[in-house]
Formats: structure tokens, sequence, C-alpha cells
């Protein structure tokens, strides 16, 4: 009995000190209200290949500034210590011996391109427009992933529109199943349309359960691609209206959105610009052939441990002479001779040798490509041909662009005309509905034929409701390709 008191104590204060836990995260977790925008802005900043582009932009910039600084001198340097046993050159005294030596060498030296057919000229080109064409890139990947932002956030909205029609409508179904089990007791109507009515009520709440897992799924597709947990956010309404008349982006012809929009289209853009591209370093290719004129020079100095200075005598006077004085006395005549009697040896000092072995040179180097093993050739036929691929790639984008907004066009007239169907049917089965209600009501309906013309509608308004999203998401595609899709999105 002790024992299990005491397991029933530390079971009581775990549980509450677990409530408190969790209710203190729960106060702290806040639920974002998030807009289109802000969808897109998340999925912009969450998309991999949207980071990914943004680093080829900054490694292109980087490219070209290495390109343009090919074109400048390049300045080095250099310095060494060695170390040598045996038989050794001293590369300052250039004595040869058998003595263990010691050296060291510094230097700063240069070297720049006076002529290369201009080649580094071209690479620069190239790299600078390989920049642009990053760039490009970039905004390609953000249209499209700002795209599928946008058409995923419509998704949820559109889930959220049906699950409130079948709510409503489960919501009625139930209703009149009260209203028919309380006729049924009273022995007002047969058990069989009670029956009836309850497997109305059924597929109601399966067409409720479908619903919400329709809705669950598209927030799941709509979290992932912004990097986001479902229970961490829910999205505002944008406020779609009915579509009155044909949206004008319809109206217009296809060869017209597509003349007007092709120039700003930056997969177009970056197509046309890697024949630019191609042509620079078919340039800087054909440059490889061309003789390449260099110059060079370098100031440098070095030390070795067995150098050394001989220590000569002074300056000693040597008698040449004499001659007589009044006295009749012999007066010595010297004259200073510097005589080269070496005393001794001393090793030179680091700084004098530093000092006194200073060197410089400056020079100039041609080089004249004759025969590479048709390496040249080789690599200007690749240029060539990657310069026709570019053609063709821009050729491809151009024809791929027409082509989608042909059928983009096609595709938004068609759900333009799909819609308008869908709200006849709606507006023909809800006037069916409502007499049947009526007649249901008053007892000259049967149950099987209410359910079926109710089953007529409430396909009719989801039918609708799809027709209506696809309608107008498929006209922001279309401005899409002239302006930007979201503000299309919040202007209507």
């Amino acid at each position: 009995m002790v024992l299990n008191a005491r397991f029933y104590f530390f079971f009581k204060e775990s549980l509450i000190i677990s409530m408190i836990f969790i209710g203190t995260n729960l106060i702290a977790q806040e639920t974002l209200v998030l807009s289109l925008n802000d969808c897109v802005q998340k999925g912009l900043d969450y998309n991999y290949g949207v980071r990914q582009a943004r680093n080829n932009t900054i490694a292109s910039r980087s490219d070209n500034i290495a390109a343009f600084g090919a074109m400048l001198p390049q300045i080095n340097a250099n310095s060494g210590n060695f170390w040598n046993a045996g038989l050794t050159v001293d590369p300052v005294t250039n004595i040869i011996a058998r003595v263990p030596l010691s050296s060291a060498n510094a230097g700063l030296g240069f070297s720049t391109i006076l002529f290369d057919g201009f080649q580094t000229m071209n690479s620069w080109r190239q790299a600078k427009v390989n920049t642009l064409i990053a760039k490009y890139d970039l905004d390609n990947t953000l249209n499209t992933v700002a795209l599928n932002t946008a058409s995923q956030y419509l998704s949820v909205l559109m889930a959220k529109e049906v699950l409130k029609v079948a709510n409503e409508q489960l919501k009625v179904t139930d209703i009149g199943v009260s209203r028919l089990r309380k006729l049924n007791a009273a022995g007002a109507i047969s058990p069989n349309e009670l029956l009836q009515m309850e497997a109305q009520l059924a597929r109601d709440e399966q067409r409720h359960l479908t619903a919400e897992n329709s809705l669950g799924l598209s927030k799941l597709i709509l979290a992932q691609g912004i990097g986001m947990k479902t229970n961490m956010f829910v999205i505002s309404e944008i406020g779609l209206n009915e579509l009155m008349e044909q949206p004008r982006i319809i109206r217009i012809r296809p060869e017209a959105i597509f003349a007007s929009s092709m120039d700003i289209q930056p997969n177009v853009k970056a197509a046309q610009l890697r024949i630019e591209s191609a042509d620079f370093g078919l340039k800087a290719t054909i440059a490889q052939r061309m003789p390449r004129l260099t110059m060079n020079g370098q100031i440098s100095t070095s030390y070795s441990d067995q150098a050394i200075d001989i220590i000569y005598s002074d300056l000693q006077a040597i008698e040449i002479g004499y001659w007589l004085n009044s006295s009749g006395d012999n007066v010595s005549v010297y004259h200073p001779v510097e005589v080269r009697v070496p005393l001794g040896v001393e090793s030179k000092t680091l700084e004098t040798q530093l000092s006194e072995n200073v060197r410089q040179y400056v020079g100039l180097n041609l080089s004249v490509p004759i025969f590479n093993g048709f390496q040249i050739s080789n690599a200007i036929k690749r240029a060539k041909i990657g310069r026709m691929n570019a053609e063709l790639q821009y050729e491809q984008e151009v024809d791929n662009f027409e082509q989608t907004v042909e059928r983009s066009h096609a595709d938004a007239t068609s759900a333009w005309k799909q819609y308008i169907a869908a709200q006849k049917t709606v507006d023909a089965s809800y006037k069916a509905f409502v007499d049947a209600t009526i007649r249901r009501q008053e007892g000259t309906l049967t149950v099987y034929d209410y359910s079926s013309v109710q089953n007529t509608y409430l396909a009719a308004v989801s039918d609708a409701l799809s027709a209506k999203y696809d309608a107008q998401f498929k006209a922001y595609i279309l401005k899409f390709y002239m302006k930007s899709p979201l503000k299309s999105v919040q202007e209507n």
C-alpha cells in the first residue's frame, strides 16, 4: 500500500508538471495569419532552387571580378630558406665547396600581358554577360516559385469553400433526418423513407469527410512549399468576386500577348544572352592562335652563411727617400701607400648581404603558337558548336513561350466557358432543388427522388466553385506574362 501511494504521488506530480509544460508551449506558440504575399515571400525564402540561384548570381559576380583581374598586372612576393650538405654551389658567392650551406632569398616580381589577341578582354566580357544570365535565371526561378505558391494558396481557398458547402449541406440533411425520425416515431411516414434519408446523411458525411481531407492535403502541400508546419499558420481570404463578365485578358489575342511580353520574359532574355556569351567565348578561343606578348620583372636579394669579408691592414707610410736639412741631417721622406695585407676574415651580416645582393631585371616574352596537337582547333570547333546550340536554345525558348501563351489563352478561354456553363447548371439545379424541397415537405416527392435532386445540386455547386477558381487563376497566368500575377490577384 505504501508503494502504491508513492507511485500515485509521483505519477500525479509528473502529470501536473507535464500539463504546465504543455500549456506553456501552447501559449508561447502563436498561429500566424498569412496573406498571399506572405506565403509567396516565405516560399521564395524557403525554396532550395531559389537559394541555389541566388548563390549562382554571387558566384557569377565573383567570376566577373576574377576575369577583370586577369587583365591587371600580377604581383607576387616570394622567399625561401635552404640548407645544403655535400658538394654545393653557393648562390651568392658562386663558390663550389663541400661545406654545409644555409642560404635564403626573397623577391618581388610582376607579370603583365601586353597582347594576347584580346583573349582576356573577351573572357571578361563573357563573364559580364554570364552575370546577367545568372540574374535572369534567378528571376525565372522566382517567378516559377511565386506562381506555384499562388496556385497552392488558391487551392486551399477552393478546398475551404467546398468544405463550407459540404458542411452546410450536412447540417440541412441532419435536420431533415431528425424531422423524419420524429415523424417515423409518430407513425406518419414509412420506415423506408427514414432509411433513405439516413443513407443520404451518410453520403453527406462522406462528402464532408472528403472535403476535410482535401483541405488538409491542400494545406499540407502549401505548408511544405513555404517550409512551415500546418498547425503554425492559417491563410487569409483574398476576396475573389463573382465573374460577371469575361476577363479582359482573355479578349486579347494570344499573338498580341506573345508579342508584347516576349522581351520581358527572363528565360527568353537569358537564352538571348547565352548567344552573346557564346560569341565572346568563341572570340577568346580564336585568340589562342595569336602571338602572346608579356612583360615581367623582379627585384630580389639573397643571403648565404658562407659569405665573408676579408679584413686588410690599414694605410702604411713607406720611405721613398730623404733630404738634408740645414744642419746636414738626413730627413726621411714617406709616402702613404695602401698595402693589401690580409689580417683575417669575418662573416657578412644579414643586413649587409640584403643590401649588397639586390638585383633587378625586366624582360619581354613572346610566345607564338605553331603546333599544339590540334588542341586549339578542337577548342574553336567546340566553341562554334556551343554558339549554335545557344541559338537553338534561344529559338526553343521562344517557341516554348509562344506555345505556353497559346495554351494558357486556350485554357483560360475554356475555363471561362466552363464557369459560365457551371453557373447555369447551378441556377437550374438550385431551382430544381427548391422545388424538390417544397414537394418533399408537401409529401409529393419520395426521399429517394429528393436525394437525387439534392446530390445533383451539390455536385453543381462544387463544380461551379472549382470552375470559378480555375477560371480566375488561369486568367492570372495570362496576366503573369504581362505583369506580376500577385498584383493581378490583389487588383481583382
